[in-house]
């Protein structure tokens, strides 16, 4: 199996150049040690494929480092956030419509800027007009507004979320006119065409909800499903029926193969397939689910047209290996994460789950009805537990909720899920001909939704069907996959290996390794004991918020941050490791673009007491806030002297924090220094020495460069500060 040794390598060097930036040089260092331990172990099978896998893990950072933006006056980005623009390009996706706007993605070739001179520039744009809109794929628009970088909310950072797909801006509401039609691949704009009127047959042939659900599963295109029922989907852990994954195109190969073969034979039948399911991949929307599940397809087809056997986990890895080489960023894509590693779980746990339960079973039946017994719940259960099992944890950490309910629902509405298809495409496929005879072979259809639908309702209504669940962190997602495999490497080991197995782990040399980790991680924590200083550092990270460390250890944040996860990365480098909790957050303005990062930190810090003005809940950031102190059962009280330890009392000049009548964050006469992060209106008299990220013209005043972090320590022997 060596794509399997070759794309984990691959796979853990895209993730640590992005998680660690990692230099070139390091990875070039990595390649040549790769290289030479290849040569030496050449005669060794497995050492020398795990040679392989250190040299494609370097391979694959500098993968991702070549697929990073470069941006220039050029790009479409360089001119966010500088007022209203109007951009020309052509819609280079089919329009996602929603209930009141649609999505449209634009290759944009053309700015004219608000001084009214146009340029050409290049880059992706996301814009959303109001419903309705007459466009399609292809057509030449032009739209007008506001051009702004995508946002970051609290728990979810759809900046980042846009950047992986290779948009950096976006216009909302806009002015849009229609310049030009058939401006795309004519290919696409066929499937896309074919999409549309099967999408419109469908609508004709079946009521609501059960078009959408069928829309969703056949065509990748659940939009029109009301939002309480992707709720219920959600709830019963049960959204993977409406994803378009391995599943559908198993199915489909089926389908085909039936058509096909005898019709044309065999070996000409897998060029009819290959056909079909790639354009299948792009009419259904192409993404990293439909991707790699399609891939996996193709080399089934490939190895059974070549006479080939066909390895189930070499064809996951190298699906995954071929995607992420194209574009390292759908390592980081949900669809395509889950996707994979359901998949990977069927093929590890389920056999031997099947094969428990039959062991166990024999003991209540004969080994016949064992046998039959499992033959029924291998497909609707055992197969749903071991996908279970294999996602768990990204499932609690990407959605927050676990539900109860899933290990009962699955079984029930899986099984129906083929006759949805069949019934479905029959009903389809007529329907695009003669209407009628669709609407009548619809009705087949309608009873597999109408069971799968009805199933779902009843046990998304049940109390405590999903459990909602706090952010987890990382670290516990490493930790349950490294106790998952090592169970699972053991339990595969023979009975008579295992304690041999687990006598070579526990050897001396090993033991002296692991003491020393133990070791550097007690000197790490060591070196975060508080040094009895006071400390006041203001964040590297937009509007600079600031975070106080008292002497005792005490933490107080005070502000926020236009992006979320810039704050939440500023907070994880001051603050040791394990610490998890801030003993005082302080927000002295309603500002509206920093609430969402406030959000994030009572997300995923505990937070004992929060002080604050008043928050209007007229938008979304407002009833977020709102929503978070309610969740957490907190109360803010308004703005007041604290006396955080007795030598640390923390008091307000408006909307300016005091900490020991000394310092102020913001402009105050009350103190002798001033920690300015925004433009202000006029600088105190009083304060001897001020701390600013704008130019100020004042022999006092101290420039912080923007982006800098400013950590000041207070003493009895007085004031210092450092720059970084």
């Amino acid at each position: 199996m060596p794509f399997i040794y070759l794309g984990t390598g691959w796979f853990i060097g895209i993730w640590a150049a992005s998680a660690l930036n990692l230099p070139i040089g390091i990875l070039l260092l990595g390649g040549f040690i790769a290289l030479i331990g290849f040569m030496l172990w050449r005669d060794n099978r497995r050492a020398k494929l795990i040679w392989l896998g250190v040299l494609f893990a370097a391979l694959g950072g500098g993968r991702y480092f070549l697929s990073l933006p470069h941006f220039d006056q050029s790009s479409l980005s360089t001119y966010n956030d500088r007022g209203e623009v109007t951009v020309e390009g052509v819609i280079v996706a089919e329009p996602d419509v929603r209930d009141t706007y649609i999505n449209l993605r634009i290759n944009a070739d053309q700015l004219t800027r608000p001084d009214r001179t146009t340029i050409p520039i290049n880059g992706l744009l996301l814009t959303r007009p109001a419903r309705p809109s007459e466009v399609r794929y292809g057509d030449r628009v032009r739209v007008s507004g506001e051009l702004v970088a995508p946002p970051e909310f609290a728990t979810f950072s759809y900046k980042d979320f846009l950047a992986r797909q290779g948009i950096y801006s976006m216009i909302d509401r806009p002015r849009l006119s229609v310049i030009a039609h058939d401006q795309g691949s004519p290919i696409l704009a066929a499937i896309f065409a074919f999409r549309d009127r099967a999408r419109t047959v469908i609508a004709q042939i079946l009521p609501e909800p059960s078009a959408s659900l069928l829309t969703g599963i056949l065509l990748g295109d659940d939009s029109g499903l009301p939002a309480d029922v992707q709720d219920e989907f959600r709830r019963t852990g049960t959204t993977h029926i409406i994803a378009i994954s391995g599943y559908n195109i198993t199915i489909l190969i089926g389908i085909l193969a039936y058509i096909t073969i005898g019709f044309v034979g065999r070996r000409r039948a897998f060029f009819v397939m290959l056909i079909g399911l790639t354009a299948y991949a792009v009419m259904v929307g192409g993404s990293a689910s439909v991707v790699r599940a399609t891939v996996m397809g193709l080399l089934l087809l490939w190895a059974d047209y070549l006479g080939r056997q066909y390895a189930a986990p070499n064809a996951l890895f190298a699906s995954g290996l071929l995607m992420t080489a194209l574009d390292p960023n759908t390592l980081f894509d949900i669809g395509f994460q889950l996707s994979f590693v359901a998949t990977l779980g069927l093929m590890i746990y389920a056999r031997p789950f099947a094969t428990v339960t039959e062991k166990w079973l024999t003991r209540l039946f004969s080994n016949d009805l064992a046998r039959q017994i499992v033959g029924v719940l291998n497909d609707a259960v055992l197969v749903t537990l071991a996908a279970q099992v294999a996602t768990l944890p990204l499932l609690v950490y990407y959605f927050r909720q676990l539900s109860l309910v899933a290990l009962i629902v699955n079984p029930l509405v899986l099984p129906a899920q083929t006759g949805v298809m069949v019934f479905g495409l029959m009903a389809l496929i007529p329907g695009l001909i003669v209407l009628p005879v669709g609407q009548v072979l619809g009705w087949l259809a309608w009873v597999f939704l109408a069971w799968t639908l009805g199933v779902i309702h009843i046990f998304a209504a049940l109390p405590n069907a999903a459990l909602p669940v706090d952010y987890v962190a990382p670290i516990w997602i490493a930790a349950y996959y490294g106790i998952l495999l090592s169970v699972t490497w053991y339990l595969k080991r023979p009975i008579d290996h295992r304690p041999k197995k687990i006598a070579q782990l526990l050897t001396r040399r090993k033991a002296i390794v692991i003491g020393g980790l133990l070791l550097v991680l007690m000197g790490v924590a060591w070196s975060w004991q508080p040094d009895r200083q006071l400390h006041v550092i203001a964040l590297n990270v937009e509007d600079h918020p600031v975070l106080v460390r008292t002497a005792a250890g005490h933490t107080v944040l005070i502000g926020g941050s236009r992006s979320p996860s810039g704050l939440l990365a500023a907070l994880g480098g001051q603050l040791p490791f394990w610490e998890r909790t801030i003993d005082v957050l302080i927000m002295p303005r309603a500002e509206t673009q920093q609430l969402n990062s406030l959000v994030a930190v009572l997300d995923r810090y505990t937070v004992k007491q929060v002080m604050a003005v008043d928050v209007p809940t007229t938008n979304r950031a407002g009833n977020d806030w709102q929503a978070a102190l309610t969740a957490k059962a907190l109360r803010p009280i308004d703005l007041q002297t604290i006396e955080l330890a007795p030598t640390i009392v923390i008091d307000f000049d408006q909307a300016s924090v005091i900490i020991n009548d000394l310092l102020a964050i913001g402009a105050s006469e009350r103190a002798a220094i001033n920690v300015i992060a925004a433009p202000a209106d006029r600088l105190p008299d009083t304060p001897q020495v001020i701390f600013g990220w704008t130019s100020l013209s004042d022999p006092r005043a101290i420039s912080v460069p923007d982006g800098g972090t400013l950590d000041l320590v207070l003493t009895d022997l007085g004031l210092s500060y450092t720059l970084r």
